[in-house]
């Protein structure tokens, strides 16, 4: 007859990690983090919106030109001059002189982000009334 270890003795027999208690614990451990979230976001929730709008803005500084640049080279191909940095260059040169387009895109995310807030709270709305 082989001999077989259980779940429970293999998780006595070995070193789990700060918590030791199995798996079990860190489902524990991961939920209680998603809850101490959940208490944050109901107790300031200008802190919410402040990091919602700063990884906006981080996603529009950093993400959108990439995004910009390597679509236009799949749907259009390579240009003579054209590269990334000449990209960022000019979106940061149309900031400085208002251009909207450049506002657009790094502002984007979080316009959409913003979007998606209003018409959820205007769904949300409708379904009280009904």
């Amino acid at each position: 007859m082989a001999w077989r270890r259980t779940v429970s003795e293999a998780s006595k027999n070995s070193y789990v990690g700060f918590y030791r208690g199995g798996r079990g614990a860190g489902i524990r451990l991961q939920s209680y983090m998603a809850y101490d979230f959940r208490r944050f976001a109901e107790n300031s929730p200008w802190a919410v919106e402040l990091v919602a709008a700063a990884v906006g803005l981080l996603l529009g500084v950093t993400l959108m030109p990439i995004l910009i640049f390597y679509a236009g080279v799949a749907t259009l191909g390579r240009f003579e001059g054209a590269s990334l940095g000449h990209l960022y260059g000019s979106l940061f040169a149309g900031l400085q002189q208002a251009s909207i387009a450049s506002w657009v895109v790094f502002l984007g995310p979080y316009g959409l982000y913003l979007l998606f807030r209003a018409l959820r709270g205007w769904w949300r709305a409708s379904a009280k009334f009904n």
